[in-house]
C-alpha cells in the first residue's frame, strides 16, 4: 500500500503525539547481550538458559581485565545499552561493575535473590513466575517473597511476571503483592527452548534439575487458550493497576495472538523475519566471549513459539511504517515504543494521554 509522504508528518500535528515522538527519539539504546556467568543459585523448570546449549561448552574464567577491555571495546563497537544475563548476573558483580566502567544505562536479567549493588547504573528485570505455591514447585524456593524484600520500592526493578500454562490466575495476585510493595512489574509469556520442546516430544529423554516435573501432557508451554486468558487477564491488571503495570495493550493483543509470530524458515525453524537477529550490531555472547550470528537475545528459544519480550516488542518497533496507515496505528506504535523505554530508562515517565488513547 502506497502511502502519502506526509502521513507521519500529519499526526505528528498532534503536539501530545509530537511530545512522545520526539521523546523517544532522544533515547539511543542499541543493545547487545551478554551471558555473564555459567552460575546460578536456582534451577528452574524450563530455565531459559539451563534447557540449552549455552550451560555447557563455554568456559567462565575470564579475568576481570579482559571483562574490561571486552566492555570496552564493546562500546566503541556502538553498543550503548548491555543486556547482562547468564544463569545469575548478582553473584558475578565484580563483571557487572565492569561494564559500568563503559556503560552508564544498561539492563541486568536477575532472580531478585540477591542484593545488586546500588551505585551500579542498570535497570532491574526480576523473574517471577508466580506465587509461593508455583515458586516452590517451579524454582524450589519462595522466590517472590525474597525478591519483593530486596527490591520492594526499588526505581531500578521491574518484576517481570513470566507468564505459563500452570500461573495465569495467580497474576492478579502477584500484581497486588508488587502494588503494595511499591515496586512496578510487568508480563512476558513463557518461551520454550528447543531443548525443552524436544524433551516433550520424547526425542531427548534426559531429566534435570531443570526439566524434573514437565511431562508433554502437562507443561510450561502456553496454548491458543492459554494466551487467550492471559491477554485477558493482563488487560484487566493494566485498568486496575495503571502505576503498578508498565505494559502496552497494543502489545498485548500482538503477543497473545495464535501461532507463531515470526517467519520461520522450514529448514533451520529459525525466524527470518526477528529484528535482533537481523541487526548487525547485535551479538549474544557466551561467558568465555565467544558469539554465533545465528543467535539472539534469548538463543536457547525455539523461534517458532518464541514469545519473549525482548524479541516481540522489537519486532512490533521494527514495524512502524506498517503502523503508518492510520493515527490510531501509529498512537499504538508509538505507546509499544514508550512502554519499552518505560521498562529500559530509570526515572522514565509514560505518556498518560498517549497510554489512554493507546488502549
Amino acid at each position: 500500500m502506497s502511502l502519502p509522504p506526509n502521513r507521519l508528518q500529519l499526526y505528528l500535528a498532534d503536539t501530545d503525539v509530537r511530545a512522545v515522538y520526539d521523546n523517544v527519539r532522544r533515547h539511543r539504546i542499541i543493545i547487545s547481550g551478554y551471558d555473564v556467568t555459567r552460575r546460578c543459585n536456582l534451577r528452574c523448570e524450563g530455565c531459559f538458559f539451563f534447557e540449552g546449549d549455552r550451560a555447557d561448552g563455554y568456559a567462565d574464567d575470564v579475568d576481570l581485565e579482559a571483562y574490561r577491555r571486552f566492555f570496552r571495546a564493546e562500546r566503541e563497537r556502538g553498543i550503548t545499552y548491555p543486556h547482562l544475563a547468564g544463569a545469575e548476573p548478582a553473584l558475578v558483580q565484580d563483571r557487572l561493575r565492569a561494564a559500568a566502567e563503559s556503560f552508564d544505562q544498561g539492563l541486568v536479567y536477575t532472580n531478585g535473590t540477591l542484593p545488586i549493588d546500588p551505585d551500579l547504573p542498570f535497570m532491574l528485570h526480576i523473574s517471577v513466575w508466580g506465587n509461593r505455591e508455583t515458586d516452590r514447585k517451579y524454582r524450589g524456593a519462595d522466590v517472590l517473597g525474597k525478591a519483593l524484600e530486596l527490591y520492594g520500592g526499588d526505581d531500578r526493578a521491574i518484576f517481570m511476571y513470566t507468564m505459563n500454562h500452570g500461573n495465569i490466575d495467580h497474576l492478579p495476585e502477584i500484581v497486588r503483592m508488587v502494588h503494595d510493595a511499591g515496586s512496578r512489574i510487568s508480563f512476558s509469556h513463557y518461551s520454550p527452548t528447543r531443548l525443552y520442546n524436544r524433551k516433550l516430544a520424547g526425542t531427548d529423554e534426559r531429566r534435570t534439575r531443570t526439566f524434573r516435573i514437565s511431562t508433554a501432557q502437562d507443561n510450561l508451554c502456553l496454548n491458543d487458550l492459554d494466551l487467550d486468558r492471559a491477554r485477558r487477564v493482563a488487560d484487566e491488571m493494566m485498568a486496575g493497576f495503571p502505576d503498578t503495570v508498565v505494559y502496552s495493550p497494543y502489545y498485548n493483543e500482538t503477543v497473545s495472538a495464535p501461532g507463531p509470530l515470526f517467519a520461520i524458515d522450514a529448514q533451520t525453524g529459525m525466524a527470518t523475519d526477528c529484528p535482533i537477529l537481523n541487526k548487525p550490531y547485535h551479538r549474544q555472547y557466551h561467558t568465555d566471549l565467544s558469539w554465533d550470528d545465528s543467535e539472539c537475545c534469548i538463543p536457547n528459544v525455539d523461534c517458532r513459539s518464541c514469545r519473549h519480550y525482548v524479541s516481540v516488542y522489537s519486532l512490533v518497533m521494527d514495524r512502524m511504517r506498517d503502523h503508518l496507515a492510520s493515527r490510531q496505528s501509529f498512537v499504538r506504535w508509538l505507546d509499544v515504543v514508550d512502554t519499552w523505554l518505560a521498562l529500559h530508562v530509570r526515572g522514565y515517565r509514560r505518556s498518560r494521554i498517549l497510554l489512554r488513547e493507546a488502549a
